[in-house]
């Protein structure tokens, strides 16, 4: 195995920072397609306010604003400067006004305790160094009786298999440091079942769905996020070869459509 290093904040920050004007826009939309699942999963009701913590490009702060309509407010929260304008610039196209982006860390919330009826975070948990600092400030700036909705990767299947997996092997050659998330990559229905009974949510409730990614282009695979965090430190002819080496281990698994990638989301929500 190559050595594993957790990504720091600021290499969080400049990897979204520098992807952002692609992100979930090359290859198969990985998180777009999951926003309105979470939104729908949780009582949203026209009127409330809603805290979306590491918005993105605005997965879930999109659907969350037209549902909570002109009465409603929304405030996205993210490290990544780049993904909060793009957010903004979709928002601004949409004509949505109750939207608020803020450049903000989860672990510390710059908002009074109770503030909001809902709090969301979608597919971001793992990226928190003090995941449980994160947690507790979600559960404090949420009203009693609000609600808090989480996705994340299921570990089963694991995610992006066979990309994924096969990228951390083929990385075993290399002596650099491969960066990953604080937390891996992923968490089981129960282990999020578990974060949110510790943390005081009550009628707490989980449940996950398989989905398949088809990326339809080496240069669409080459562009997969997590490859960015674990490849982060190698110069540009590591970078290089490491390209040409992988892509030439995943070429016989195409099918005639493209490469088929699998993973599991997971979701849970819970009530103040």
């Amino acid at each position: 195995m190559p050595e594993l290093t957790v990504a720091t904040k600021q290499n969080i920050e400049k990897v979204f920072d520098d992807s952002a004007a692609i992100y979930d826009r090359v290859g198969p939309a990985i998180y777009e397609p999951f926003g309105p699942r979470l939104v729908n999963w949780l009582p949203l009701k026209p009127g409330a306010t809603m805290l979306d913590i590491a918005t993105g490009a605005g997965a879930v702060l999109l659907p969350a604003a037209r549902l909570l309509g002109s009465t409603g407010h929304i405030t996205g929260i993210d490290l990544s400067d780049g993904l909060l304008r793009e957010a903004e610039a979709l928002a601004r196209a949409e004509g949505l006004t109750n939207v608020e982006l803020r450049k903000m860390d989860a672990e510390h919330l710059e908002f009074h305790d109770q503030t909001f009826d809902f709090v969301s975070c979608a597919f971001s948990l793992y990226f928190f160094p003090d995941m449980e600092a994160a947690l507790h400030e979600m559960h404090r700036v949420c009203k009693p009786g609000g609600w808090l909705g989480l996705s994340v990767f299921d570990r089963t299947p694991p995610p992006f298999e066979p990309l994924f997996p096969i990228a951390m092997q083929q990385l075993a050659a290399y002596q650099g440091k491969v960066r990953i998330p604080a937390h891996g990559m992923s968490f089981a229905p129960e282990e999020l079942e578990g974060f949110l009974k510790r943390h005081g949510w009550q009628s707490v409730e989980t449940h996950s769905e398989k989905v398949t990614f088809i990326y339809t282009s080496e240069e669409d695979i080459w562009a997969f996020l997590p490859l960015q965090f674990a490849l982060m430190d190698a110069d540009e002819g590591a970078r290089a070869q490491f390209k040409e080496e992988f892509l030439a281990r995943l070429r016989p698994l195409f099918h005639p459509d493209g490469l088929h990638v699998s993973a599991a989301a997971a979701y849970a929500k819970g009530q103040r």
